[in-house]
């Protein structure tokens, strides 16, 4: 399969929809995939988590955020040894309708979700790149049998795709406990909310007193609507209201909290940064630019450093040159009121 324009790609894509081996894939993000899977071992199994439903998580969507959103903004530059030189083409610009910020953000996510990423290529006469796009996770999978990139259910040549490995397997792997755990806590928050008061009991102390099935139903029903609204409800003589269990409030304040810090670990982001607070944090001050340093430097060059080498490889860039992010905006000691210039 020779080198494609892009244009014929698009239309590939169109044509032929993502052809998955079997029951393919356990993180794939379809409705269809969770009913298989609901039928074969019924409803109580864990499901995989997806993309969707981490983002729901508010400690996963700021450090995401922080990652993607600098690391984006930032123009690819072009180095021969320690001299800037000028980029190529495809670096700043695109004639395909995905802007080259939109490219890197979303590869970005890739890696920080599943771990991986893919770019689709086309080459000029010289195999020199002259465009390049983000292939969407649902449209490509690397053969289990043979290694090689099947996109939309053909087999992908070297010269076609470029493979990214992150720094860490992704999210979705390795921190699918722990963003179960933070639903279900947000979940019981909500209902804590919803319902102040723990689990009520309505207890009959007459043994004589009889009242029908619609009569329960009306008395369940107005002392839920009161519960819910805060209100005050009236019950007969012979009715004894108990009160079942409590939920302590430092779980959803040190609980979430605690969470947050989880997460700051898995995205290797400062624990300030997601708002999460430590134990020793009214003991320590640090700077805002020591701050900045700290996710430049550690966080941020955790998740850039596979994506600029991927960059810097022989089939991307001629040898002895390299790409990576123009940090220069970010290591300002003041911002500029604007943000990083790029070549158009």
């Amino acid at each position: 399969m020779g080198i494609m324009s892009l244009f014929e790609f698009a239309s590939r894509v169109a044509a032929t929809p993502p052809r998955p081996v079997g029951i393919a894939s356990p993180w794939s993000t379809t409705e269809l995939t969770k009913f298989a899977w609901s039928d074969i071992f019924g409803t109580d199994v864990d499901l995989p988590v997806t993309r969707a439903e981490a983002m729901k998580v508010p400690a996963i969507a700021k450090g995401r955020a922080l990652i993607v959103g600098t690391l984006s903004r930032q123009p690819l530059a072009k180095f021969r040894g320690a001299e800037k030189v000028n980029p190529d083409p495809w670096m700043y610009r695109s004639s395909r309708g995905q802007s080259p910020q939109m490219r890197t953000m979303w590869t970005l996510d890739d890696l920080i979700f599943h771990g991986t990423s893919l770019w689709w290529v086309e080459r000029g006469t010289r195999n020199n790149i002259m465009d390049a796009i983000r292939v969407p996770r649902e449209s490509w999978y690397v053969d289990p049998d043979t290694g090689g990139i099947v996109l939309n259910g053909q087999p992908a040549t070297a010269d076609e795709v470029i493979y990214f490995e992150g720094p860490q397997d992704g999210l979705l792997t390795i921190a699918a406990d722990d963003i179960r755990a933070s639903r279900s806590m947000s979940s019981a928050w909500k209902a804590r909310v919803d319902s102040p008061v723990p689990l009520i009991e309505l207890h009959i102390t007459d043994p004589n007193a009889q009242l029908t099935d619609d009569e329960q139903d009306a008395l369940i029903e107005a002392w839920e609507s009161s519960r819910r609204l805060g209100g005050t409800a009236l019950t007969p003589a012979e009715i004894e209201t108990k009160v079942h269990g409590t939920t302590p409030t430092d779980l959803f304040v040190n609980g979430r909290n605690a969470s947050r810090l989880d997460f700051a670990n898995f995205l290797a982001l400062p624990g300030a940064m997601l708002d999460g607070s430590t134990a020793t944090a009214s003991l320590t001050y640090s700077t805002k630019e020591g701050s900045r340093n700290e996710l430049v430097d550690l966080s941020l060059a955790f998740w850039a450093t596979p994506f600029e080498a991927r960059l810097s490889m022989d089939d991307v860039t001629p040898s002895g040159s390299r790409i990576a992010f123009d940090l220069e905006y970010l290591s300002a000691p003041s911002q500029p009121a604007q943000g990083p210039a790029h070549l158009d």
